[in-house]
């Protein structure tokens, strides 16, 4: 089938999605309107390819937004689901699976003595937010420009004449106290104006959702710092970052414990998971049942046994070091195509995640607004055309890709000079 046919056939099942679903997606970026391109309507995905409707084959660099560490369709996440569901995929009751993936999950850090387990990593900083309320007893937030932490109400970014049009109470947002993100000032001088007001302060400690951003770990241990003395919760959102360049949350890696985090993605195997935790004292409110979290589905069995097992890969010996090696493959691979065709961007890596950032090399990226003044529109060209050469990249120039265990290093060379050469064409264009 030709490449217009294929589009064309594609087309046809988004026409028929709109009908019934609006936008025709479940979540907004499937959509690909940032990229000027039309949905994906994939059918299967197989170590670390997806196959759309028509058959045609994409190298993955999106994994499912990072849940996907492992590839797709891994054989012990498969085995696992399939075991578990021939006894059985709901009860409403504890299960000792449920039990095993918290023993798996608290054993990683020494703050996180107790976990709740739950549905999204929306419901998870949800409800983290909620316990941080009801433990400290104040009701604001601190958050920072261009941090993303779900689709509920409080971690909305809207300027405040669209709150209404977004179905958002104006009330209820001035909650929100933004800061910039590796600026400890412009957190100090929130913490002053709104003195024994704040609840919280939410971040993610390796931000992935405006592009990738190196934390200053004197950032993070100011905050730290900063928590202490006022008594403010400090809550990390590892949604992304949990097990994803260690086995447990990142904070291992940076040095800095946060009284509560949450999780999603990774530990739930490609289900649906999320889940958050920290200090005993601090989860014992969901024991005493003062504040309420609840779901049908928290605790799914299948999810749990997927956990499981792929946790259980993760802690294999030598899997990270695997994973990294791979990560610094394809950096180097980048910086060899980058002389090739004469390109000068930034390629930001950690471990197995990476980002383009089109500005030049030795540009201090440290929060939001260095990211947002970048050259959008190369990677627009950008995913178009890896995409029509069968790569699968991230819809939005400020989400993160990723690496698995399944990539290939021979994908990850035809990838980086591809890429590189698109890259190159688009810096020329205006």
């Amino acid at each position: 089938m030709t490449e217009q046919a294929t589009s064309q056939a594609i087309r046809k099942e988004i026409i028929r999605a709109e009908k019934v679903i609006p936008g025709g997606v479940s979540s907004p970026l499937r959509a690909c309107r940032n990229v000027n391109s039309q949905a994906l309507v994939i059918d299967k995905a197989i170590g670390e390819c997806l196959y759309d409707v028509n058959g045609r084959v994409y190298h993955d660099f999106m994994y499912g937004f990072g849940p996907m560490i492992l590839g797709h369709n891994h054989p012990a996440i498969i085995n696992a689901i399939t075991e578990r569901v021939q006894t059985g995929s709901l009860f409403g009751t504890v299960t000792s699976d449920e039990t095993q993936l918290a023993e798996m999950i608290t054993g990683t850090a020494n703050f996180l003595e107790q976990i709740r387990f739950v549905c999204s990593g929306t419901e998870a900083v949800m409800s983290a937010i909620r316990l941080a309320r009801a433990y400290t007893g104040k009701t604001k937030i601190i958050r920072f420009r261009g941090g993303y932490h779900g689709h509920f109400d409080l971690v909305q970014s809207k300027s405040e004449k669209d709150y209404k049009s977004a179905g958002l109470d104006p009330e209820a947002m001035k909650a929100n106290i933004m800061a910039v993100f590796n600026d400890l000032d412009s957190v100090r001088s929130a913490v002053a104006a709104f003195e024994g007001e704040i609840a919280a302060i939410v971040l993610e400690p390796l931000p992935c959702n405006m592009s990738l951003v190196d934390p200053a770990i004197s950032f993070l241990k100011g905050l730290r710092e900063i928590c202490d003395e006022t008594g403010i919760l400090l809550i990390f959102d590892e949604v992304i970052s949990g097990f994803r360049l260690t086995y447990g949350p990142v904070s291992n890696l940076l040095g800095v414990e946060p009284d509560l985090v949450t999780f999603g993605k990774i530990i739930g195997g490609g289900t649906p998971v999320g889940a958050f935790g920290g200090r005993k004292d601090i989860m014992h409110l969901l024991d005493k049942e003062q504040i309420l979290q609840g779901g049908t589905f928290a605790g799914n069995p299948l999810t749990m046994r997927a956990g499981i097992a792929t946790l259980t890969v993760l802690s294999e010996p030598g899997f990270y070091e695997m994973l990294d090696k791979k990560g610094r493959y394809i950096e180097e691979q980048i910086a060899l195509n980058q002389k090739k065709f004469g390109t000068d961007f930034i390629f930001a890596r950690r471990g197995s995640i990476f980002a383009f950032i089109f500005h030049p090399k030795g540009t201090l990226i440290a929060n939001h607004e260095d990211v947002h003044r970048q050259a959008r529109h190369i990677f627009t060209g950008l995913y178009v055309d890896m995409r029509n050469q069968g790569y699968h990249l991230c819809p939005d120039v400020e989400e993160t890709m990723y690496v698995s265990a399944a990539t290939q290093e021979t994908t990850l060379s035809a990838f980086a000079e591809a890429a590189c050469k698109s890259i190159a064409h688009w810096s020329c264009v205006s």
